[in-house]
C-alpha cells in the first residue's frame, strides 16, 4: 500500500509542475492578448477561452497537490490545540466527508464529461473546441484529491492505532 501511496503522491507532484507550466503559458497568453489590445488595436479571439480552459486545469489538475502541501484552507485555531489522538478523529471525520462529497463530484463529472464526448459537445465561444477534454479536468482532479483524502485517512487511523 505504501508502494501505491507514494506513486500516486509523486503523479500529484507532477501534475502540479504540468499545472505550474500552464500558468506559465497563461502569463503569455494574456500578455500577448493585452499587447495587442492595446499597442496594435487588435485582440485576440482565442485568448480568453483558451485561457479559461487552462485555469479549469490548473484548479483542479493543482489541487490533489495542494492538499498535503497543507495549501487549502483550513479553520486551525481550535484544531492546532487539540491532542494528536482528537486531530486523528477530527482528521478522519472531515476526510470521510471530503472523499464522500468527492465520489459524487467524481460520478458527476465523469457524467458530464461523457456526455460532451458522446454528444460532440462544443463551445459557444469563437474556437468552438470540443468540451469533453476540459471537463475531463474535472474529474481527472476529483478522483486525484479523493485519494490524497483517502491516504490522510489512512495516515490519522494509523495515528490512532499507535495511541491505543
Amino acid at each position: 500500500m505504501e508502494k501505491f501511496i507514494k506513486a500516486i503522491s509523486a503523479f500529484d507532484r507532477l501534475i502540479a509542475k504540468l499545472a505550474g507550466w500552464i500558468v506559465f503559458i497563461m502569463m503569455l497568453t494574456i500578455s500577448y492578448d493585452v499587447g495587442m489590445r492595446y499597442l496594435f488595436r487588435k485582440p485576440t479571439t482565442w485568448s480568453f477561452e483558451v485561457n479559461t480552459y487552462m485555469l479549469v486545469a490548473v484548479v483542479f489538475l493543482g489541487g490533489a497537490w495542494t492538499l498535503p502541501a497543507g495549501g487549502h484552507v483550513s479553520v486551525d485555531i481550535i484544531t492546532e490545540r487539540l491532542k494528536p489522538a482528537k486531530k486523528a478523529i477530527l482528521g478522519i471525520i472531515t476526510s470521510l466527508m471530503a472523499m464522500f462529497y468527492l465520489a459524487i463530484f467524481a460520478l458527476t463529472a465523469f457524467k458530464f464529461t461523457y456526455d460532451a464526448w458522446a454528444n460532440n459537445i462544443k463551445s459557444t465561444q469563437y474556437l468552438e473546441w470540443h468540451l469533453w477534454p476540459i471537463r475531463a479536468f474535472l474529474l481527472i482532479g476529483a478522483v486525484l484529491l479523493f485519494f490524497e483524502f483517502s491516504f490522510r485517512l489512512i495516515r490519522n487511523i494509523q495515528v490512532l492505532k499507535q495511541k491505543n
